[in-house]
């Protein structure tokens, strides 16, 4: 099994993950301790962007295995998903916003962060054990 990890250093993620608890948190204290300040329906529209966005990124996987049986798994913090080669079509970097990614498969999209070890390895392998993939601006 080949295993792709997230090259991001630790104390980035940690402070990535303080910058999104921020806005839940403001939206918390905003609701709790609010003396004469804006109405309480602000802090909740402030908590609920600061809850989707802590989301979307913690979707992102952290992880790319290639099992032994060519099954590539991508594993994020709450999801994983789990595709044959013959299952994804595209590979694509996108195009407004630089280093990310895209893989399409039939049932979706899995959107990746462009910092992991040996990527183009994988691509590489993929491209290999799929030929009809098509990787575009990688």
């Amino acid at each position: 099994m080949k295993v792709h990890k997230l090259y991001l250093a630790k104390p980035l993620l940690v402070f990535y993950l303080l910058m999104f608890s921020m806005f839940p948190l403001a939206g918390i204290i905003g609701i709790v301790l609010r003396p004469d300040g804006p109405p309480v329906w602000v802090f909740v529209i402030v908590l609920g962007i600061g809850l989707f966005q802590a989301y979307m990124w913690l979707r992102f996987p952290f992880e790319i295995s290639v099992r032994d049986d060519n099954m590539i798994e991508f594993r994020s913090i709450f999801r994983r998903v789990t595709l044959s080669p013959s299952q994804i079509k595209t590979v694509r970097a996108k195009r407004y916003a630089l280093g990310f990614v895209d893989v399409i498969h039939e049932r979706g999209k899995v959107h990746l962060i462009n910092q992991m070890e040996g990527f183009h390895e994988f691509l590489t392998s993929l491209k290999s054990l799929n030929p009809a993939v098509e990787v575009q601006g990688c």
